[in-house]
């Protein structure tokens, strides 16, 4: 094997971990010293069809991603873990390893709590193989301090590398003042901390109100009970479309606003997506949106008045301000933190 440059996203097969990667291969693939790379990869995993060699496939096991370890320690110089898992085995070159759950910083002062208990479980399994990797990547100066926090790491070992794919939804779309001006989207999974209940708590005071905005969701079957009452609402007059997945292109395009209630993100990439994309955004108060955006209007995210509130105010006025994006792409700095010699 020639390659010594292990990217390994075991763990990794769908949402914001799944995109990252995939444009992550898309940039190594172009960079001169691609044939260094090696990529063990998730089953589930849509693979780009440019990467025709230099990959394995493994189970998504602790035990085979421990054996792979175990078998293959020598045969590279520098490791990059996705999925906040540093490696299971010390290896002989430099580690690094992408953190990208806050819910797993949070999990030890929450693990009692129904929400946190299966996350403090990973938690332990992290801190087991701390000592594997020498850092930990993060997108966001606040993922750093939850780190410092959580005392896995001191600060000279947490980098900040912010990547994303800045030319995918860059200046596309209709201009802003064309769009319909009552529509609404939301792309994400119906996880907890995403908030789905108390955003639809806020639609539900809206339609009592009279006001029946659009808000495009893309709920799966992971949460019937958030479906079902989708379902329930929209028999009252409310007009919310479910479209469980769907490429966001044409929504961030066509829609005046992106509606973000989540409760914590360690990056927060579809608020980058849709200020790109032309759209205004109406946010939680949260550091992680400040971190990545400066948004056209913000909101408490644990009322749903303060929610229907922002959402008329958008509705009624054209004087927001249009987004900015603060982040900045380094996927190429981190290309060359890999491949430094």
């Amino acid at each position: 094997m020639n390659c010594n440059i292990l990217i390994d996203a075991v763990f990794i097969n769908k949402g914001g971990g799944a995109v990252l990667l995939q444009y992550l291969i898309e940039t190594i693939l172009k960079d001169k010293d691609a044939g260094r790379f090696y990529f063990l990869l998730d089953p589930r995993f849509d693979i780009p069809a440019a990467l025709q060699t230099n990959y394995t496939i493994i189970p998504n096991k602790i035990s085979e991603r421990i054996k792979y370890y175990r078998q293959n320690k020598d045969q590279f110089d520098t490791v990059f873990c996705f999925a906040n898992t540093p490696p299971p085995v010390r290896m002989r070159g430099k580690s690094y390893t992408y953190f990208h759950n806050q819910k797993l910083l949070e999990a030890p002062a929450k693990k009692f709590t129904k929400m946190f208990a299966s996350q403090y479980v990973k938690y332990l399994y992290v801190k087991l193989f701390n000592r594997n990797t020498d850092y930990y990547i993060v997108q966001t100066p606040h993922m750093v301090d939850m780190l410092l926090g959580t005392g896995l790491k001191k600060a000279n070992g947490c980098l900040t590398i912010p990547f994303y794919d800045c030319n995918k939804y860059a200046g596309g779309g209709q201009p802003w003042q064309q769009r319909p001006r009552d529509e609404f989207v939301f792309i994400s999974n119906p996880s907890p901390q995403k908030n789905y209940p108390t955003l639809l708590d806020a639609w539900e005071l809206l339609l009592q109100r009279g006001d029946t905005p659009m808000l495009h969701v893309t709920i799966d079957d992971t949460a019937p009970a958030l479906t079902e009452r989708v379902q329930r609402m929209n028999e009252r007059g409310a007009r919310i479309v479910n479209h469980v997945y769907v490429d966001p292109r044409e929504l961030y395009f066509n829609s005046r606003y992106l509606i973000f209630p989540s409760l914590m993100e360690s990056f927060g990439l579809p608020l980058i997506e849709a200020a790109e994309s032309g759209m205004k955004i109406l946010a939680s108060d949260l550091p992680f949106v400040y971190d990545v955006v400066t948004p056209s209007l913000t909101f408490d995210q644990n009322s749903a008045v303060a929610i229907a509130d922002a959402v008329r105010k958008a509705m009624t006025t054209d004087d927001l301000p249009m987004p900015g994006v603060v982040t900045k792409n380094e996927v190429l700095k981190l290309v060359a933190l890999l491949t430094e010699k």
